[in-house]
Protein backbone atom coordinates (compact mmCIF):
# COMPACT_ATOMS: atom_id res chain seq x y z
CA UNK A 1 0.00 0.00 0.00
CA UNK A 2 1.30 3.08 -1.23
CA UNK A 3 2.01 6.13 1.37
CA UNK A 4 -0.79 9.33 1.01
CA UNK A 5 1.22 12.44 -1.20
CA UNK A 6 0.95 15.92 0.11
CA UNK A 7 2.24 18.76 -1.85
CA UNK A 8 2.71 21.91 -1.11
CA UNK A 9 3.04 24.78 -3.54
CA UNK A 10 4.68 28.33 -2.47
CA UNK A 11 7.70 30.13 -1.61
CA UNK A 12 10.78 29.00 0.28
CA UNK A 13 13.34 31.96 1.42
CA UNK A 14 15.95 32.47 3.36
CA UNK A 15 14.91 33.50 7.09
CA UNK A 16 17.64 36.27 8.88
CA UNK A 17 16.76 36.56 12.67
CA UNK A 18 18.10 37.72 15.26
CA UNK A 19 19.60 35.11 18.30
CA UNK A 20 19.09 36.46 22.15
CA UNK A 21 22.42 38.36 21.99
CA UNK A 22 21.49 40.02 19.03
CA UNK A 23 23.45 37.77 16.01
CA UNK A 24 22.27 37.12 12.62
CA UNK A 25 21.14 33.67 12.13
CA UNK A 26 20.03 32.15 9.37
CA UNK A 27 17.22 29.24 8.66
CA UNK A 28 14.64 28.30 5.60
CA UNK A 29 10.82 28.83 5.91
CA UNK A 30 8.00 30.00 4.17
CA UNK A 31 4.11 29.78 5.09
CA UNK A 32 3.21 26.74 3.05
CA UNK A 33 6.94 25.21 3.47
CA UNK A 34 6.34 25.21 7.20
CA UNK A 35 3.08 23.71 7.14
CA UNK A 36 4.45 21.10 5.04
CA UNK A 37 7.44 20.36 7.71
CA UNK A 38 5.04 20.73 10.29
CA UNK A 39 2.74 18.13 8.40
CA UNK A 40 5.40 15.40 8.05
CA UNK A 41 6.83 15.50 11.62
CA UNK A 42 2.74 15.19 12.53
CA UNK A 43 2.27 12.13 10.47
CA UNK A 44 6.02 10.62 9.17
CA UNK A 45 4.38 8.19 7.01
CA UNK A 46 3.36 11.13 4.23
CA UNK A 47 5.09 11.64 1.27
CA UNK A 48 5.68 14.81 1.40
CA UNK A 49 7.12 17.43 -1.75
CA UNK A 50 7.40 21.24 -2.25
CA UNK A 51 6.46 22.55 -5.67
CA UNK A 52 8.82 25.55 -5.45
CA UNK A 53 11.07 27.66 -8.09
CA UNK A 54 14.89 27.75 -6.66
CA UNK A 55 18.05 29.31 -8.28
CA UNK A 56 21.27 28.08 -8.85
CA UNK A 57 22.82 30.02 -5.93
CA UNK A 58 24.22 28.55 -3.00
CA UNK A 59 21.82 29.29 -0.81
CA UNK A 60 19.30 27.48 -2.88
CA UNK A 61 21.90 24.68 -2.63
CA UNK A 62 21.30 24.87 1.19
CA UNK A 63 17.72 25.42 0.71
CA UNK A 64 17.24 21.89 -0.66
CA UNK A 65 19.33 20.31 1.97
CA UNK A 66 17.72 21.87 4.45
CA UNK A 67 14.10 20.10 3.04
CA UNK A 68 15.56 16.79 2.81
CA UNK A 69 16.85 16.81 6.26
CA UNK A 70 13.21 17.07 7.04
CA UNK A 71 12.08 14.73 4.88
CA UNK A 72 10.81 16.98 2.33
CA UNK A 73 11.18 15.78 -1.38
CA UNK A 74 12.84 18.08 -3.96
CA UNK A 75 11.83 16.08 -6.96
CA UNK A 76 9.74 18.74 -7.97
CA UNK A 77 11.09 21.91 -7.21
CA UNK A 78 11.88 23.91 -10.83
CA UNK A 79 15.47 25.05 -10.83
CA UNK A 80 15.99 29.12 -12.82
CA UNK A 81 19.46 30.13 -14.26
CA UNK A 82 18.51 33.44 -14.02
CA UNK A 83 16.87 34.14 -10.57
CA UNK A 84 17.87 33.18 -7.09
CA UNK A 85 15.72 32.87 -4.00
CA UNK A 86 14.07 35.49 -1.82
CA UNK A 87 14.88 36.76 1.72
CA UNK A 88 13.36 37.91 4.69
CA UNK A 89 14.19 39.13 8.10
CA UNK A 90 12.33 38.75 11.36
CA UNK A 91 12.68 41.06 14.17
CA UNK A 92 10.03 40.41 16.97
CA UNK A 93 9.21 42.85 20.03
CA UNK A 94 8.65 42.09 23.38
CA UNK A 95 5.50 40.86 22.92
CA UNK A 96 6.91 38.40 20.56
CA UNK A 97 4.83 39.95 17.44
CA UNK A 98 6.45 39.49 14.11
CA UNK A 99 7.95 42.78 12.11
CA UNK A 100 9.41 41.77 8.50
CA UNK A 101 11.79 43.10 6.17
CA UNK A 102 11.26 41.31 2.29
CA UNK A 103 13.81 41.00 -0.49
CA UNK A 104 11.89 38.69 -2.31
CA UNK A 105 10.73 40.81 -6.13
CA UNK A 106 11.91 38.93 -9.08
CA UNK A 107 12.46 35.40 -6.53
CA UNK A 108 12.62 32.18 -8.11
CA UNK A 109 9.86 31.53 -6.57
CA UNK A 110 7.99 33.99 -8.48
CA UNK A 111 9.03 32.73 -11.87
CA UNK A 112 7.25 28.81 -11.10
CA UNK A 113 4.34 29.13 -13.79
CA UNK A 114 7.02 30.10 -16.43
CA UNK A 115 9.48 27.11 -14.74
CA UNK A 116 6.42 24.58 -15.11
CA UNK A 117 6.11 25.28 -18.63
CA UNK A 118 9.43 25.54 -19.57
CA UNK A 119 10.91 22.09 -17.73
CA UNK A 120 7.52 20.92 -19.29
CA UNK A 121 7.37 19.15 -15.66
CA UNK A 122 3.29 18.75 -14.99
CA UNK A 123 2.80 16.05 -17.56
CA UNK A 124 5.14 13.73 -15.26
CA UNK A 125 3.76 14.68 -11.49
CA UNK A 126 1.93 11.42 -10.26
CA UNK A 127 -0.83 11.58 -8.44
CA UNK A 128 -1.41 14.07 -5.38
CA UNK A 129 -3.62 13.01 -2.74
CA UNK A 130 -3.56 16.70 -1.01
CA UNK A 131 -2.29 19.90 -2.87
CA UNK A 132 -1.87 22.72 -0.11
CA UNK A 133 -1.59 26.56 -1.19
CA UNK A 134 -1.89 30.07 0.47
CA UNK A 135 -2.56 33.48 -0.25
CA UNK A 136 0.99 33.93 -0.57
CA UNK A 137 1.63 31.19 -3.10
CA UNK A 138 -1.21 33.10 -5.19
CA UNK A 139 0.23 37.09 -4.04
CA UNK A 140 3.83 36.94 -5.08
CA UNK A 141 2.85 36.04 -8.60
CA UNK A 142 1.88 38.33 -11.64
CA UNK A 143 -1.62 38.47 -12.58
CA UNK A 144 -1.30 36.50 -15.64
CA UNK A 145 0.72 33.57 -13.29
CA UNK A 146 -2.46 33.53 -10.94
CA UNK A 147 -4.56 32.81 -13.49
CA UNK A 148 -2.31 30.20 -14.50
CA UNK A 149 -1.97 28.91 -11.33
CA UNK A 150 -5.77 28.12 -10.76
CA UNK A 151 -5.80 26.73 -13.81
CA UNK A 152 -3.00 24.16 -12.70
CA UNK A 153 -5.25 23.55 -8.95
CA UNK A 154 -8.05 23.22 -11.11
CA UNK A 155 -6.63 20.50 -13.59
CA UNK A 156 -4.99 19.13 -10.46
CA UNK A 157 -8.23 18.62 -8.75
CA UNK A 158 -9.68 17.36 -11.93
CA UNK A 159 -7.44 14.28 -11.58
CA UNK A 160 -8.46 13.80 -8.17
CA UNK A 161 -6.56 15.88 -6.00
CA UNK A 162 -7.92 17.28 -2.57
CA UNK A 163 -7.18 20.85 -2.41
CA UNK A 164 -6.54 22.63 0.55
CA UNK A 165 -6.03 26.70 0.99
CA UNK A 166 -5.22 29.08 3.55
CA UNK A 167 -5.71 32.73 2.78
CA UNK A 168 -2.89 34.17 4.78
CA UNK A 169 -3.71 37.97 3.91
CA UNK A 170 -0.71 39.76 3.76
CA UNK A 171 -2.23 43.98 2.29
CA UNK A 172 1.23 44.60 0.91
CA UNK A 173 1.39 41.91 -1.64
CA UNK A 174 -2.08 43.43 -3.45
CA UNK A 175 -2.55 46.15 -5.13
CA UNK A 176 -6.18 46.77 -3.05
CA UNK A 177 -8.29 45.06 -1.47
CA UNK A 178 -10.76 44.78 -4.82
CA UNK A 179 -7.67 42.84 -5.96
CA UNK A 180 -7.02 40.32 -2.97
CA UNK A 181 -10.75 39.42 -2.81
CA UNK A 182 -10.59 38.72 -6.70
CA UNK A 183 -8.17 36.27 -6.12
CA UNK A 184 -8.96 35.32 -2.89
CA UNK A 185 -12.65 34.12 -4.72
CA UNK A 186 -10.41 32.41 -7.37
CA UNK A 187 -8.77 30.17 -4.31
CA UNK A 188 -12.61 29.03 -2.57
CA UNK A 189 -14.07 28.33 -6.18
CA UNK A 190 -10.95 25.48 -6.72
CA UNK A 191 -10.55 24.60 -2.74
CA UNK A 192 -12.20 21.78 -0.93
CA UNK A 193 -10.71 22.36 2.34
CA UNK A 194 -10.40 25.99 3.54
CA UNK A 195 -8.67 27.48 6.84
CA UNK A 196 -9.11 31.38 6.76
CA UNK A 197 -8.96 33.67 9.98
CA UNK A 198 -11.98 35.73 11.02
CA UNK A 199 -9.41 39.00 10.90
CA UNK A 200 -8.37 38.30 7.30
CA UNK A 201 -12.21 38.36 6.53
CA UNK A 202 -12.73 41.04 8.57
CA UNK A 203 -10.34 43.26 6.60
CA UNK A 204 -11.28 42.17 3.71
CA UNK A 205 -14.67 41.62 3.30
CA UNK A 206 -16.23 43.29 6.49
CA UNK A 207 -17.37 40.16 7.77
CA UNK A 208 -17.95 40.73 11.76
CA UNK A 209 -18.95 37.10 12.46
CA UNK A 210 -18.13 33.24 12.04
CA UNK A 211 -22.05 33.26 10.64
CA UNK A 212 -21.34 35.78 7.70
CA UNK A 213 -18.09 34.00 6.75
CA UNK A 214 -19.82 30.31 6.81
CA UNK A 215 -22.73 31.97 4.73
CA UNK A 216 -19.61 33.36 2.41
CA UNK A 217 -18.30 30.06 1.51
CA UNK A 218 -21.56 28.19 0.81
CA UNK A 219 -21.64 30.27 -2.35
CA UNK A 220 -18.51 28.46 -3.36
CA UNK A 221 -18.93 25.48 -2.33
CA UNK A 222 -16.54 24.53 0.14
CA UNK A 223 -16.71 21.07 1.98
CA UNK A 224 -14.59 21.62 4.99
CA UNK A 225 -14.73 25.25 6.18
CA UNK A 226 -12.35 25.70 9.38
CA UNK A 227 -12.45 29.11 10.54
CA UNK A 228 -9.64 30.64 13.07
CA UNK A 229 -11.40 33.20 15.24
CA UNK A 230 -8.63 34.58 17.80
CA UNK A 231 -9.69 33.76 21.21
CA UNK A 232 -13.00 32.58 20.19
CA UNK A 233 -11.58 29.38 19.33
CA UNK A 234 -11.84 27.46 16.16
CA UNK A 235 -15.25 26.47 14.26
CA UNK A 236 -15.42 23.86 11.78
CA UNK A 237 -18.01 23.42 9.31
CA UNK A 238 -19.04 20.69 6.76
CA UNK A 239 -21.02 22.39 3.31
CA UNK A 240 -22.00 25.05 5.90
CA UNK A 241 -23.10 22.93 8.67
CA UNK A 242 -21.63 23.54 12.22
CA UNK A 243 -19.22 20.05 12.95
CA UNK A 244 -17.79 21.37 16.44
CA UNK A 245 -16.32 24.44 18.74
CA UNK A 246 -12.70 23.95 19.83
CA UNK A 247 -11.81 26.74 22.85
CA UNK A 248 -8.95 28.90 22.81
CA UNK A 249 -6.00 27.56 25.00
CA UNK A 250 -3.58 30.38 25.46
CA UNK A 251 0.22 29.16 25.10
CA UNK A 252 2.05 29.40 28.20
CA UNK A 253 4.32 32.29 27.12
CA UNK A 254 4.60 34.15 23.73
CA UNK A 255 8.02 34.71 22.11
CA UNK A 256 7.39 34.20 18.46
CA UNK A 257 4.09 33.82 16.39
CA UNK A 258 6.21 33.48 13.06
CA UNK A 259 4.69 30.16 12.04
CA UNK A 260 1.56 29.76 14.21
CA UNK A 261 -1.04 29.40 11.65
CA UNK A 262 1.19 27.54 9.47
CA UNK A 263 1.45 24.79 12.02
CA UNK A 264 -1.93 25.07 12.62
CA UNK A 265 -2.47 24.21 8.81
CA UNK A 266 0.02 21.45 8.65
CA UNK A 267 -1.18 19.32 12.07
CA UNK A 268 -4.76 19.79 10.65
CA UNK A 269 -4.04 18.38 7.61
CA UNK A 270 -1.60 15.72 8.56
CA UNK A 271 -4.50 14.80 11.09
CA UNK A 272 -7.35 14.44 8.34
CA UNK A 273 -5.03 12.59 5.74
CA UNK A 274 -4.37 10.33 8.91
CA UNK A 275 -8.28 10.00 9.17
CA UNK A 276 -8.64 11.68 12.54
CA UNK A 277 -12.17 13.08 13.08
CA UNK A 278 -12.29 17.16 12.46
CA UNK A 279 -12.36 17.69 16.48
CA UNK A 280 -9.62 15.71 17.19
CA UNK A 281 -7.48 17.51 14.22
CA UNK A 282 -8.26 21.03 15.26
CA UNK A 283 -7.35 20.01 18.81
CA UNK A 284 -3.88 18.43 17.48
CA UNK A 285 -3.18 21.70 15.57
CA UNK A 286 -3.93 24.04 18.35
CA UNK A 287 -1.78 22.66 20.81
CA UNK A 288 1.03 22.63 18.27
CA UNK A 289 0.32 26.03 17.40
CA UNK A 290 0.56 26.82 20.74
CA UNK A 291 4.05 24.85 21.01
CA UNK A 292 5.03 26.92 18.35
CA UNK A 293 4.82 30.44 19.29
CA UNK A 294 6.90 29.71 22.28
CA UNK A 295 10.08 28.92 19.99
CA UNK A 296 12.07 31.38 18.61
CA UNK A 297 11.68 30.91 14.36
CA UNK A 298 9.42 29.12 11.74
CA UNK A 299 10.79 25.71 12.55
CA UNK A 300 11.26 24.07 16.18
CA UNK A 301 13.53 22.65 16.58
CA UNK A 302 12.91 18.64 15.54
CA UNK A 303 13.56 16.95 19.08
CA UNK A 304 11.23 19.75 21.11
CA UNK A 305 9.07 18.57 18.62
CA UNK A 306 9.26 15.10 18.81
CA UNK A 307 9.11 15.47 22.83
CA UNK A 308 6.04 17.23 22.46
CA UNK A 309 3.91 15.45 20.19
CA UNK A 310 5.07 12.31 22.22
CA UNK A 311 3.47 14.08 25.23
CA UNK A 312 0.28 14.69 23.47
CA UNK A 313 0.40 11.14 22.58
CA UNK A 314 0.89 9.85 25.71
CA UNK A 315 -1.96 11.93 27.39
CA UNK A 316 -4.30 11.08 24.44
CA UNK A 317 -3.87 7.57 25.57
CA UNK A 318 -3.69 8.14 29.32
Amino acid sequence: MRNSTFIAIGECMVELSFTAHNKLQHSFAGDTYNSLVYAKRWHNELDCYFISGIGEDSFSNLMTEHWQQHGISDEFALTSGNYNVGIYAIKNDTNGERHFDYWRKESAATQLMSLIEKHGSEPHWPHFDLVYFSGISLGILSDDDKARFINLVTRLKAKGSKIAFDPNYRPKMWVNKAHAIQWLEAAYTVSDIVLPGTEEHQDLLGHASVTEIVDYCKKYDVSELVVKAGKQGVYAFDFGQAVCHVPFIPADRQLDTTAAGDSFAGVYLACRMANKDVQSAIEDASAAAGLVVQHQGAIVEHAIFDAFRQRLADHTVA
